[in-house]
């Protein structure tokens, strides 16, 4: 079927064929700057559509090769979809291919070889450096523009193709003339199989033919993977030495032996071909260019290949799958001509038939996007998200300094009599008011700024009750120092009642109550103020403070020894019952239990009929005993 548009591209003529498609010169005609822009196309075969995963794939190699704009890179214009065909669209080298080149004769001195690889090195840079690797680089790709720049072609192919069901396990998918030992062993593809492949075409630019010769492709990966080339100077004497170790160096069999990186090996050669250029100082400048090179004497390759295959019999064997002309070189992809359409071959151990899709093709339809489109779409998204970002920010700042600034108000701003009263109450509601420097500041500010408000009265009591708690600490401290020397009789005497109230509060009771009934018998301090008496001017001021005090503690007693009567009277009690019913038949054992209430509860003022009972009770024991 005949192809005459591909999305916004009318299709001029085909210049290459394959099996995985073919590619088309096309004129652009949708609208803008590029309208009437010549392109290549390369067209997938529709069935590789089909194939599982082969979409996912191809999607993620575009995506990499979005990232690719160098002048040393052929340029990817858009991509695609029409009637379940996938294509692309590329920049249109005016030119030949270094394929061309040397299949017309073309022999390349060692300025222009060495001049070629600095250029392909700058591109390999470029995508390694993106991460990603040709795996493909060979004449072929290699375009020669009219001005003698090198454009590098098809990046990614070879891994697109790669992962299709046309290849198996072990399969190899490449151009074997120019394909790595490892990727020849199926072992990991890493930047430094494009120096070999470098090495390999540069080695074809001065010799006119590729390091090996093969009948056959599974002959070829095996002299790929086992062979030492001959040196380049045997085909091209006029090879300068140097140059000749250089190319050696790249194809070293195991890559650790080759250059670090191609930047090096860039440097390295632009270092060379400038010394190379200077006659006078060819031995002095060289000299310096020597670096580590492959120590393996060289071997033609026939005789290479012999070797290995009798000292491994039964090594790795590798089915013929094509056969080349006699004395002809294999290339898993022919070179791409008007005349000679390029078309992958596959290699491998065993080659498995394409598997049916095992998910349904996708509706037939058009699609396409331009590379330029995408960026100018992104830029703008990426526009959008930063004002969005941007505003996000203001307006988090915005509610930063609004929101710092109330709280700083609300910080600075004096609190409201509701505010302050109820934090009073409320702190005493859930703390109580045994120690009130909790509220003292807030208590001493309601009563300086709102002494008018009717809530002023209730609180005065806390205001005095803070001010004897404060005279209590200082009196406990001074105890301290002091020892109790140069105390107050009456301040004395409370200390000493508070000492015991924990342990002995009976005792602390008892002194309060003697207390308050030797300094204050006519009640001149009631309810925690101090009152009018006959004896006032017996006592100072601070002597007054004191009975307050004694007469507040006392009451926390008096109220605490009637709560354990409360909580402790009724198992007194009961045990008082207990015992009344043990002596009908058990009398030694009831007159235990009433000497027990006795002991545990003489000196409990609450206590006081349980024990007169239990007193009574016993001595009632002993008369009928007696």
């Amino acid at each position: 079927m005949k192809i005459e548009k591909l999305g916004p591209y009318r299709i001029e003529r085909q210049i290459g064929k394959g099996g995985m498609g073919a590619v088309y010169t096309a004129t652009y005609e949708g609208s803008g700057g590029d309208a009437g822009m010549r392109v290549a196309i390369k067209a997938l075969a529709p069935q590789l559509a089909m194939e599982e995963g082969f979409r996912e794939r191809f999607e993620a190699e575009i995506e990499s090769l979005k990232k690719l704009h160098h002048e040393g890179i052929v340029r990817l214009y858009g991509y695609g979809e029409q009637d379940g065909m996938l294509f692309y669209s590329m920049e249109l080298v005016e030119g030949t291919s270094l394929e061309e080149e040397i299949n017309k004769g073309r022999r390349f001195n060692f300025h222009e070889t060495l001049q070629i690889g600095v250029q392909v090195c700058r591109a390999l840079k470029h995508a390694h450096d993106h991460g990603i690797v040709h795996r493909d680089i060979k004449p072929a790709n290699l375009l020669l523009t009219k001005d003698g720049r090198i454009k590098i072609a098809d990046f990614g192919i070879a891994r697109l193709f790669g992962g299709s069901q046309l290849t198996t396990a072990g399969g190899v998918l490449g151009t074997a003339d120019y394909m790595s030992p490892e990727q020849a062993d199926g072992r990991p593809v890493t930047e430094k199989c494009d120096q070999y492949s470098l090495g390999g075409v540069m080695y074809a630019l001065l010799a006119g033919r590729p390091p090996f010769r093969a009948k056959s492709m599974p002959e070829m990966l095996q002299l790929q993977r086992f062979a030492e080339p001959e040196p380049v100077r045997r085909y091209a004497p006029e090879t300068p030495e140097q140059l000749d170790r250089l190319i050696g160096q790249l194809l070293a069999k195991e890559p650790e032996n080759r250059f670090p990186n191609v930047l090096v090996l860039g440097r390295h050669m632009e270092a060379m071909e400038r010394a190379l250029s200077r006659p006078a100082n060819v031995a002095a400048e060289a000299a310096e260019l020597e670096i580590d090179w492959p120590t393996a004497p060289a071997q033609p390759a026939a005789t290479a290949l012999m070797e290995h295959d009798a000292t491994n019999a039964g090594g790795p064997q590798i089915l013929l799958q094509s056969e080349a002309p006699a004395g002809g070189s294999i290339d898993l992809y022919q070179a791409p001509t008007i005349d000679q359409p390029e078309e992958p071959i596959v290699a491998a151990s065993a080659v498995t038939p394409p598997k049916p899709a095992t998910t349904p093709p996708r509706p037939a339809g058009t699609r396409f996007t331009t590379v330029d489109e995408e960026a100018q779409r992104h830029k703008r998204q990426e526009e959008h998200e930063s004002q969005v970002a941007l505003i996000a920010r203001w307006v988090a700042l915005v509610l930063l300094v609004g929101g710092l600034s109330w709280a700083g108000w609300k910080l600075l701003r004096p609190a409201t009599a509701d505010e302050l009263f109820t934090k009073i109450t409320t702190t005493i509601d859930s703390e109580g008011d045994a120690d009130l420097r909790l509220i003292e500041a807030e208590l001493m500010e309601f009563m300086k700024r709102f002494p008018e408000d009717s809530r002023a009265t209730e609180l005065t009591g806390y205001v005095d009750q803070l001010e004897f708690q404060r005279l209590q600490r200082q009196a406990r401290t001074r105890s301290k120092v002091l020892g109790g020397k140069n105390l107050d009789p009456i301040e004395q005497l409370y200390l000493n009642a508070l000492a015991v109230a924990e342990t002995d509060p009976v005792k602390s009771q008892a002194t309060l109550s003697d207390l308050i009934d030797l300094y204050d018998p006519l009640g001149v301090t009631v309810d925690g103020k101090v009152a009018t008496g006959n004896d006032r001017s017996a006592l100072t001021e601070e002597n007054r403070k004191w009975l307050v005090l004694a007469r507040q503690e006392l009451k926390k007693l008096n109220d605490k020894l009637a709560d354990d009567a409360k909580a402790q009277l009724p198992s007194v009690q009961e045990r008082l019952a207990a015992a009344g019913v043990v002596a009908r038949n058990r009398p030694a054992q009831a007159k235990l239990m009433y000497q027990a209430i006795i002991r545990l509860y003489g000196n409990e003022p609450w206590a006081g009929d349980a024990v007169a009972q239990a007193r009574a009770a016993l001595d009632e024991l002993e008369t009928v005993k007696e």
